[in-house]
C-alpha cells in the first residue's frame, strides 16, 4: 500500500533535510529512531559507523549529498512520532494509504502537486493533532470524508484542484479553529451546509468552480472573521442573503456566474472594508442600492449580465478608489450620473447595452486614468462632449449605436494611445479629423453612417 504513494522519486526533501554535508547521516539516523520497529531489516544498513552514501538501503547521493530516498517497504504507519510530513511536488502516484491514520502526532501533512488518485481515507480523521492538511492539485476523487470533522486543531485545509465529488459534509462545521478552507476546482455538489456558519474563525472560504446548487445559507453571516468569500461559478440560486452584511471584515466577495436572483441587498453597504465585489452573470434585478456608495475602499464593482434596472445611483461617485465599473447588459435607464466623473482612479468603465438616455457627462473628461470607455447600444442622443479629448490614457472608445449627433470631434486624433474606436450607427456629421493619421497605435477604426 505504501509503495503506491511513498515511493519517493527524485526526492530531495522528505523531511526537509537542510543539514550540512557532515550532518546528513545523523539526520537520517534521528529519523530512523522515530520508527516503531527498530529491528526493521530493511534499514539495518543504517549505522553510525558507515557512510550514508555508500551502502545504506534506499539512499542515493550526488557529489556526496543525499538527493534521493526510496524506502518503499518501510511502512509509513511505523512513524508514530512524526509531526511534519511534506511529500509535495514529487510526482508521487497511487492512493493515500489508510495507515496514514496511525500518525497520531502529525501536525502538518502536505502532499500537494502530485499524481495521487483514489479517495481521501476516512482514517485521516484520526489525526487529531493535525493543523495543516494540503492535498491540492492531485487527482483525488470520491467525497470529502465526514471524519474530517474530528480534526479539532485544523487551521488550514487545502483539498482544492482535485476531482472530489459529493456534498460538503456538515461535519466541517466542527472545525472551529479553521482559518483557511480551499475547496475550489472540484466537482462538489449539493447544498452548502448551514453548519458552515460555525466556522467563526475562518478568514478565507473558497468553494468556487464546483457544481454546488441551492441557496447560500443565511448562517454564512455568522462567519464574522471572513475576509475572502468566493462561491462563484456554481449553480447557486435564490437570494443573496442579507446576513452577508454582517461580515464586516470582508475584503473580497465573489458570487458571480451563478443563478442568484432578486435584489442586491442594501446591507452590503455595511462592508466598509470591501475591495472587490463581483456579482456578474446572475439574474439579479431591481436598482443598485444607493448604499453601495458607502464602500469607500472598493476597487472593482462588476455587475454585468443581470436584470438590474432603474437609474445608476449617483452615490457611486463616492467610490474614489474604484478601478473598474462594469455594468453592461442590464436594463438601466435614465441619464448617466455626472458624479461618475469623480472616479479619478477609474481604468475601465462599461455601461453598454442598457437604456441610458441624455448626454455623455462632460465630467468624464476628469477621468484621466481611464483606458477603456464603452457606452454603445444606449439612447444617448446628445453630442459627444469635447472633454473626452482630455482622456490621454484612453485606448478603447466604443460609442456605436447610441443615437449620438453633432460634429465628429477633431481632437480625438490627439489621444496618442487610442487603439480601438467604434462610432458607427450614429447621427454624427462632418469630416473625419486629419489628426486621425497621428494614431500610430490604432488597430481598427469603425466610423460609418455619418450624415
Amino acid at each position: 500500500m505504501v509503495s503506491k504513494i511513498f515511493s519517493l522519486l527524485q526526492f530531495f526533501t522528505l523531511f526537509t533535510i537542510t543539514f550540512a554535508f557532515t550532518e546528513e547521516a545523523t539526520a537520517l539516523l534521528k529519523w530512523k529512531a522515530t520508527f516503531k520497529n527498530q529491528n526493521n531489516s530493511l534499514l539495518v544498513s543504517w549505522k553510525p559507523s558507515s557512510d550514508a552514501c555508500n551502502g545504506w538501503y534506499g539512499v542515493s547521493c550526488i557529489n556526496g549529498r543525499v538527493n534521493r530516498l526510496n524506502i518503499t517497504n518501510a511502512s509509513i504507519g511505523n512513524l508514530t512520532n512524526l509531526i511534519y510530513l511534506d511529500l509535495s511536488m514529487n510526482q508521487i502516484s497511487g492512493t493515500i494509504p489508510p495507515e496514514i491514520g496511525s500518525l497520531a502526532r502529525l501536525q502538518t501533512l502536505h502532499i500537494f502537486d502530485n499524481h495521487l488518485n483514489g479517495s481521501i481515507p476516512e482514517e485521516i480523521g484520526y489525526l487529531r493533532s493535525l493543523t495543516e492538511l494540503a492535498l491540492s492539485t492531485n487527482s483525488l476523487n470520491g467525497s470529502i470524508p465526514a471524519s474530517l470533522g474530528n480534526l479539532n486543531n485544523l487551521s488550514y485545509l487545502f483539498p482544492n484542484e482535485n476531482h472530489l465529488s459529493g456534498c460538503i459534509p456538515a461535519e466541517m462545521g466542527k472545525l472551529v479553529n479553521l482559518v483557511e478552507a480551499y475547496l475550489e476546482k472540484n466537482q462538489l455538489t449539493g447544498h452548502i451546509p448551514p453548519e458552515i456558519g460555525d466556522l467563526t474563525n475562518a478568514k478565507v472560504f473558497y468553494a468556487f468552480s464546483n457544481e454546488l446548487f441551492g441557496p447560500i445559507p443565511a448562517e454564512i453571516g455568522k462567519m464574522k472573521s471572513l475576509q475572502n468569500l468566493s462561491l462563484h461559478t456554481n449553480n447557486l440560486s435564490g437570494l443573496i442573503p442579507k446576513t452577508i452584511g454582517n461580515l464586516t471584515k470582508l475584503k473580497l466577495l465573489y458570487l458571480h456566474a451563478n443563478q442568484l436572483f432578486g435584489p442586491i441587498p442594501s446591507e452590503l453597504g455595511k462592508l466598509k472594508k470591501l475591495n472587490h465585489l463581483l456579482l456578474f452573470d446572475n439574474q439579479l434585478s431591481d436598482p443598485i442600492p444607493s448604499e453601495l456608495g458607502d464602500l469607500k475602499k472598493l476597487n472593482d464593482l462588476v455587475l454585468y449580465n443581470n436584470q438590474l434596472s432603474g437609474h445608476i445611483p449617483y452615490e457611486l461617485g463616492n467610490l474614489k478608489k474604484l478601478n473598474d465599473l462594469v455594468l453592461y447588459d442590464n436594463q438601466f435607464s435614465g441619464p448617466i450620473p455626472s458624479e461618475l466623473g469623480n472616479l479619478k482612479n477609474l481604468n475601465y468603465l462599461e455601461l453598454s447595452n442598457n437604456q441610458h438616455n441624455g448626454p455623455i457627462p462632460s465630467s468624464f473628461g476628469n477621468l484621466r486614468n481611464l483606458q477603456i470607455l464603452v457606452l454603445h447600444e444606449n439612447n444617448l442622443i446628445e453630442e459627444i462632449p469635447s472633454s473626452i479629448c482630455n482622456l490621454t490614457s484612453l485606448t478603447v472608445l466604443y460609442l456605436s449605436r447610441s443615437i449620438l449627433k453633432g460634429k465628429i470631434l477633431q481632437c480625438l486624433g490627439n489621444i496618442s494611445g487610442l487603439q480601438n474606436v467604434m462610432m458607427s450607427h450614429n447621427n454624427l456629421s462632418g469630416e473625419l479629423p486629419s489628426s486621425i493619421c497621428n494614431l500610430n497605435h490604432c488597430k481598427f477604426l469603425i466610423w460609418v453612417e455619418t450624415i
